[in-house]
């Protein structure tokens, strides 16, 4: 079995105009992650990058996937990881961004060459995967960790796992939920981010018991980016959220 992705298209090729990005939580499951990586030969376009929370890793490494190369915090147990497509290596300059941190990275992408049809040579891109503290509703990635200056316009994606009305406009929030998860959409728009989900959108359905669907997978995008953001749409997935924008 060829596990080769689709070639990319002629429009794809000769410059970049359109950018598939894929957003997905693994849950530590080599089924999933294979799941995923096979869906795409069901696309006519190929996903320039796919971007996992809870990636499977094993004896402290990450599974591989022909036509990809991962990248991912040099850690044991990285928390996050991103999938570029080696065509996409082969146009454009990829520059990893790592900290102390296993939950959060950056990628700068830059090229000669004007990206989006616009007036920029380059972009970024964030995968976070952030979690609530046992018991309380203190997220492991601040604010300011999430949304940092980056001077580039950034495309920001990650399973926050946070509860705002912003994203669920007809769910009941505690005052707690709202208080904890409100910085996080000020220092957006403070930084010029707009939220790209559709309000209400669901994108984890629980695969068992009796926990409702929930909007915790977030994308924002910088107001320099947005332009060019044709769609972003939510998967309806049992194994977690797949949230790919264009």
């Amino acid at each position: 079995m060829s596990n080769s992705p689709p070639r990319p298209s002629r429009r794809q090729a000769s410059s970049l105009s359109l950018l598939s990005v894929i957003q997905h939580n693994c849950l530590e499951s080599w089924d999933v992650f294979l799941s995923l990586f096979e869906s795409f030969k069901e696309t006519s376009v190929y996903p320039l990058a796919v971007h996992l929370q809870d990636p499977p890793v094993s004896q402290a490494r990450l599974r591989s996937f022909n036509g990809f190369v991962p990248i991912f915090p040099p850690v044991r147990k990285p928390r996050v990881a991103s999938y570029v497509h080696r065509s996409f290596l082969a146009r454009f300059s990829v520059l990893p961004g790592f900290t102390d941190r296993v939950d959060i990275m950056s990628l700068d992408i830059s090229s000669q060459k004007l990206v989006f049809g616009s007036r920029f040579h380059f972009f970024g891109l964030v995968n976070a995967y952030s979690i609530n503290s046992a018991g309380r509703r203190v997220h492991s990635i601040p604010p300011e960790t999430l949304f940092p200056d980056m001077g580039i316009p950034p495309l920001v994606v990650g399973d926050l796992n946070i509860h705002n009305p912003v994203t669920d406009p007809l769910r009941s929030f505690s005052s707690q939920e709202v208080s904890s998860s409100a910085p996080y959409f000020e220092l957006a728009a403070l930084g010029g981010l707009a939220l790209l989900n559709s309000p209400g959108l669901y994108t984890r359905f629980p695969l068992s018991g009796k926990a409702r669907p929930s909007i915790i997978e977030l994308a924002f995008a910088n107001l320099l980016l947005l332009p060019f953001v044709k769609g972003w749409e939510t998967s309806r997935s049992s194994t977690g959220s797949v949230l790919q924008g264009s």
